[in-house]
């Protein structure tokens, strides 16, 4: 990969983790289009109820991860759109989104959320959350991949749900 390629990648990553704002563009006419906020926490809202489990359980009927537009450039933003569909037993359960950024195939960043406190009941939850594209970041294909893990009381966190999409950054 060339140079270039990577500290992109690398900007990328430190930028969607949210550990370094980046520098505005050079052109003031860009500098408005390029200020978008790099908090991109997920908030899921119930839009549904479902019938309850036993104490202690958890199922993931349905998980999605889509970014739209599927195309975008730098200094503009995609919105991922999230459909979860989750049932579950009464009590604390701590679930944990996990999203793994990839730049050509390769891994460069990764965010984790803790979002037990929003799915309190089995139902339908939707969510969106808007995700900058930094003014560095390389032309290619990029691919998001976010992973759901539960745990109760004190047992081992166990994988509950996987889903992915792809976007394309162009100049």
């Amino acid at each position: 990969m060339p140079r270039w390629r990577t500290l992109g990648a690398v900007s990328l990553a430190l930028a969607l983790a949210g550990c370094v704002r980046l520098p505005p563009p050079s052109k003031p006419a860009q500098t408005a289009a390029c200020r978008v906020g790099t908090a991109w926490s997920t908030a899921y809202a119930r839009v549904r109820r479902l019938g309850d489990l036993d104490a202690g359980q958890v199922q993931v009927l349905h998980y999605q991860v889509t970014a739209e537009p599927r195309r975008g450039r730098p200094c503009g933003s995609l919105t991922l759109d999230k459909t979860l569909i989750l049932r579950r037993g009464p009590g604390p359960l701590r679930i944990v989104e996990i999203r793994d950024f990839y730049a050509h195939g390769r891994l460069v960043a990764d965010h984790r959320a803790f979002i037990g406190h929003e799915l309190t009941a089995s139902g339908v939850y939707k969510a969106h959350v808007t995700l900058p594209i930094p003014a560095q970041t390389p032309p290619g294909r990029y691919q998001i991949v976010s992973l759901l893990y539960a745990r109760w009381g004190q047992g081992a966190p166990l994988l509950i749900a996987r889903a992915q999409t792809r976007f394309t950054v162009v100049r």
